[in-house]
């Protein structure tokens, strides 16, 4: 790689919430510790997703709201990666751009945040959980059913105020972000994920570029992580396979163990009375094409009837 073709400034494109600007930032660091001689610039931008605000994401056009502006941006040359949370990714990526790699992933669990209750499992009937995610919604209708779901959205900090300030009685959010801004200590219990299976793609972060800037596809793969790269595509399979939106309750979990790999996946009901799920384990060499194989399998098992 000729790396005097890298930029001496390379343009970070980025929300500007204080978890996607947490992660630009360690994209940024991370790069300068490649080369010194680098300088980082972040293009932070508003995306539609953080205007809406008052309506859930299934309800306005899904998670892509939070790509589109940024996208745009990659596309018009006005930078030139873009950091991403790879939950938020659709199955389908723009032709002209590719994600170049995904970094070491955190914790890819769901947490509950209360200060009334150690334990969903202590919830009291009526009691008031909020979260935005019909993957959620759908878990919790399926094992609580007589808790009260409160649509909430907004920024980490926002979501937990609001348990703070007593408006809900939990919520149920991310452990990944919760980690990354060094809030942990509001984590009351941590959901079992081949139970509430997390979103595909939960934890990771993904760097996209221009696919015709082979420079900095070069420049960028040195930060690719390869079993987070490996799981997270993986769980993406099974997402591509069913086209699957923000309006469904779907989730996939990858993780490797020594030579091999689990895969389990969920799909559900809206209301929350049904889930259907599959597991797949394959030795690592044998891993091309397992989310397809999973898809498949939940298809067999009814899935098509709860898209």
């Amino acid at each position: 790689m000729n790396e005097s073709l890298i930029p001496k400034i390379i343009r970070i494109a980025t929300r500007k919430s204080p978890l996607a600007l947490w992660q630009a930032k360690m994209v940024g660091k991370l790069l300068k510790n490649i080369d010194q001689s680098i300088n980082i610039e972040l293009v932070k931008i508003t995306t539609s997703g953080d205007k809406i605000l008052d309506k859930p994401l299934y309800d306005i056009g899904g998670k892509s709201l939070f790509l589109k502006e940024l996208e745009i941006a990659l596309l018009k040359k006005e930078c030139d990666i873009a950091v991403h949370s790879m939950k938020d990714m659709p199955s389908e990526i723009q032709e002209n751009l590719e994600i170049g790699a995904i970094l070491q992933r955190e914790d890819c669990r769901d947490v509950l945040i209360s200060k009334k209750y150690k334990s969903l499992a202590n919830f009291e009937p009526g009691s008031s959980i909020g979260t935005s995610s019909i993957r959620r919604i759908c878990n919790l209708k399926h094992d609580y059913e007589n808790l009260e779901i409160k649509n909430i959205r907004g920024n980490i900090d926002t979501r937990i105020n609001k348990v703070v300030d007593n408006e809900v009685d939990g919520i149920i959010i991310a452990a990944a972000g919760v980690k990354r801004l060094g809030l942990e200590k509001h984590i009351t219990e941590y959901m079992d994920e081949k139970v509430w299976v997390p979103a595909i793609g939960q934890g990771a972060i993904g760097i996209e570029l221009r696919k015709d800037d082979a420079p900095m596809k070069n420049f960028i793969k040195k930060l690719n992580d390869s079993d987070s790269y490996i799981c997270v595509n993986l769980e993406r399979e099974v997402s591509k396979y069913f086209q699957a939106s923000c309006s469904t309750p779907l989730a996939a979990l990858a993780s490797i163990h020594d030579s091999k790999i689990n895969l389990v996946s969920m799909i559900g009901s809206i209301d929350g009375k049904r889930k259907i799920y599959h597991e797949e384990n394959s030795l690592l060499s044998d891993a091309n094409g397992l989310g397809t194989k999973v898809a498949l399998s939940l298809e067999k098992k009814g899935a098509r009837d709860l898209i």
